[in-house]
């Protein structure tokens, strides 16, 4: 089994997404998975799907077909009845019990479109993740929670509408190709998310210092550690972050409630010293 880390990964260029992808699922959830196990079984997936697809000069017509074997005889389908579940975001989870949420299982259609010799790229819609096919004929896209069905504009449009509301045009800016680091620093604030939700403090925490590996300036990191060292007791070092996220953003919307929680660290801990 290979030794390298979440770190290793994200130093390389480019970045492989969804070994990257199965190294933080190691370090946060699952600390005894075999990566190259993992990495095995996308490619033995990929070998399935080249012999079950039949490959034309048509992207279009591969792209459905790499739908209908994964989501159609391979049963992977998006996790409706329970998408906040965590096990939706780490990529061993997703090929074990074949569910996921858009953008895992597109990381997952993306390393087998290529594997099929498709120019795909992920793409972030606002509340929405999906995968563009690159073609000369005409780019277009696919939804992999939805049963990887082609997507035109104005679908594209409506997923944002259903998922923020949203209702203008589409943005271009929207339809641009994610870097992996993108990708993978979308995964993980899912995860951020979903554990101070929980109030899962050892997870969120993890999560937390993989993040600030893609993103060091991302002043939420900052906050939301203080927020979970307030709630472990370990009240210096919440004093010290909730004191400098408020150094970095004073004029954030949140920042009348943090100086609430720094006054209440720093007068517990001023009552124990």
């Amino acid at each position: 089994m290979s030794e390298l880390t979440f770190y290793d990964e994200i130093q390389q260029s480019p970045i492989n997404l969804v070994s990257a992808a199965l190294r933080f699922s190691q370090a946060i959830a699952y600390l005894e998975l075999n990566v190259d196990m993992y990495l095995e079984l996308l490619d033995g997936l990929a070998d399935l799907a080249l012999k079950s697809v039949n490959i034309t000069d048509q992207s279009r017509t591969n792209a459905e077909g790499l739908s209908d074997f994964l989501f159609g005889q391979l049963g992977f389908r998006g996790n409706t009845a329970d998408y906040e579940d965590p096990r939706n975001s780490y990529l061993n989870d997703v090929l074990d019990r074949r569910l996921g949420i858009p953008i895992s299982l597109s990381v997952i259609y993306i390393h087998l479109a290529r594997k099929a010799g498709l120019s795909a790229e992920g793409v972030g819609l606002p509340g929405h993740f999906i995968v563009k096919i690159k073609d000369f004929e005409g780019d277009f896209y696919v939804d992999p929670f939805n049963q990887g069905r082609i997507l035109s504009l104005e679908e594209c449009a409506q997923l944002v509408t259903a998922s923020t509301g949203y209702r203008g045009p589409i943005q271009e800016e929207w339809l641009e190709p994610a870097a992996p680091a993108v990708i993978l620093t979308r995964m993980l604030n899912n995860l951020r998310n979903i554990y101070l939700q929980r109030q899962e403090w050892e997870h969120a925490l993890k999560v937390i210092e993989h993040t600030s590996l893609l993103q060091p300036d991302m002043v939420e990191l900052v906050r939301d550690r203080a927020i979970i060292y307030h709630q472990e007791g370990k009240l210096r070092q919440a004093v010290q972050n909730y004191e400098r996220y408020l150094k970095l953003a004073p004029d954030a919307p949140d920042a009348p409630a943090i100086q609430t929680h720094l006054r209440a660290a720093g007068q517990r801990l001023a009552r124990l010293n």
